[in-house]
């Protein structure tokens, strides 16, 4: 089934951003949501759905739930799960979510070198209810 146009924009953007992740940072599906103007979980399911050659060329691992929560599943190509690939760049995790502080490790996808600005939803009209007949 095709996607549409705006998905694969979206999906382009997701991937630019978790590609301009540094080694041994972090950023949030949240992060990425807000600057994309984007629900984090459509983040989330762009991730959840790379390919495996993709899972090779970006860093889906480096992005995490707001509270520092891992996808208990996710693993790369080789078998590797999120945490080892974190624990690797010297990301501290114990059992599913990264040790406090987040915030050592934290980057706001704003402040990402990946040069796209952030995105505004349009403003949605909402029509005023109509009015019940006969009352």
């Amino acid at each position: 089934m095709a996607k549409s146009e705006a998905f694969a924009r979206i999906k382009k953007q997701v991937l630019t951003v978790v590609a301009s992740i540094p080694e041994s940072k972090l950023t949030t599906y949240q992060s990425i949501g807000e600057h994309l103007a984007v629900m984090p979980r459509h983040v989330a399911y762009i991730l959840s759905q790379l390919e495996d050659g993709a899972k090779l060329d970006v860093p889906w691992y480096r992005v995490v739930s707001a509270d520092g929560s891992l996808g208990v599943t996710k693993r790369d190509p080789n078998g590797d799960t999120q945490a080892e690939l974190l624990q690797r760049e010297g990301i501290s995790v114990v059992g599913h979510a990264v040790v406090p502080p987040l915030a050592s490790v934290m980057v706001p996808a704003a402040a990402l070198g990946h040069g796209i600005p952030r995105q505004e939803r349009p403003a949605v009209t909402r029509r005023a209810p109509k009015q019940m007949r006969g009352h």
